[in-house]
Formats: structure tokens, C-alpha cells, sequence
């Protein structure tokens, strides 16, 4: 028998797929409560059938949202997953935070990380976004591929502002600003 198993928490959901009974099976609970119960060939087709299962839920409950988070929710969230966030993520949290109108390029947020290029922080900022999205999903604008834009859990271009800029601008939400600066994780 193998031990192969993954799990992650998100949000109000568990997802956990491992091998047992001779299947690769994988489960979603919430609130003690089986939501999905998926066997596939291999563990990575389960995996991904549990994240597309998650997606759709969070998707759902973005839906049913009729208002925006509020500041006291977002801190909340921020507390709650400050143990996952890495130094690099907290940097350009604080970074986006302090910018002047909390305005600011990739190119800033990888050097407030440390990172070597805008591209290394458009994915560590697209995982971020992801991590709050899991926990508190708003409706996020899609790609042409169909795929969401994580980064905008926590941001919204704002190059319509100054379409003459030479680099895509991030402004912060205000709530989620406002929650950031109120979780006291930074």
C-alpha cells in the first residue's frame, strides 16, 4: 500500500487525497460534512479534480456574495493565515501598504521582496490572493483562458488612471488595506 497523500485547508473546506483500498481517492469535507468524494487512475488526477471541486465552491460562494468584505473579515483572514505568508509575501504586503495611494508596479513589489524579477512577484502575489480568496472568495475578473485573477483578491489594475504608465499599476483595496493594517501581522 502506498502512503502517498496530500491535504490542504482552505477556507471552510479540507481537501485530502491519498491511496486506500487499492483506489486513489480523494475527499472535501466542510463542517465535518463530506462534499466531494472523487477516484481517479493517479493521485495527481485526484488532486486536481479536488482543486477544480474547491474552485467551483469558492466560485459559488463568491456568487452568492452581494457586498464587498468588510475591513473586521479581511483582518480576520489575515490572522488566520499569517503562519502560511513568507517573508517575501509580508514585504510586498508592507510595501503595497505604505506605496503612496497604495499604488504600485510588480517591479516594485519584487524589489520590496527581494525577488529578481516582476514575474516572480506576480506569482507570489497571484498565491497570496489565492490564500485569501480560499478564505474569504469575492468575485474575481477572469482571464481570456477562463482562469481568475487571484492578485485582484487583494488588488485591481489601475492603469486606467494613467494609461500612460510604463508599467500595470496594483492599487490595494481599501478594505483589504484597511484589515491589513488593523490584523497587526506585519
Amino acid at each position: 500500500m502506498s502512503e502517498e497523500m496530500k491535504t490542504i485547508k482552505a477556507g471552510p473546506f479540507t481537501l485530502v487525497a491519498r491511496f486506500i483500498d487499492n483506489a486513489y481517492r480523494g475527499v472535501m469535507w466542510a463542517d465535518g460534512e463530506m462534499v466531494v468524494d472523487i477516484r481517479r487512475a493517479t493521485l495527481d488526477e485526484v488532486w486536481r479534480a479536488l482543486c477544480d471541486a474547491l474552485y467551483e465552491q469558492q466560485i459559488s460562494l463568491a456568487a452568492a456574495r452581494l457586498d464587498e468584505p468588510t475591513a473586521a473579515e479581511i483582518a480576520k483572514v489575515f490572522v488566520r493565515i499569517a503562519h502560511q505568508l513568507t517573508a517575501g509575501h509580508k514585504a510586498m504586503l508592507r510595501a503595497h501598504l505604505n506605496a503612496s495611494d497604495q499604488r504600485i508596479t510588480a517591479t516594485q513589489l519584487a524589489k520590496a521582496a527581494d525577488y529578481a524579477t516582476y514575474s516572480a512577484a506576480n506569482l507570489q502575489y497571484g498565491i497570496l490572493g489565492a490564500m485569501l480568496f480560499a478564505e474569504l472568495p469575492i468575485d474575481l475578473p477572469m482571464r481570456k483562458d477562463g482562469s481568475r485573477v487571484m492578485t485582484c483578491t487583494i488588488a485591481w489594475g489601475d492603469n486606467a488612471r494613467n494609461p500612460d504608465e510604463e508599467h500595470w499599476v496594483w492599487r490595494m483595496r481599501p478594505y483589504v488595506a484597511e484589515g491589513l493594517a488593523a490584523s497587526g501581522i506585519l
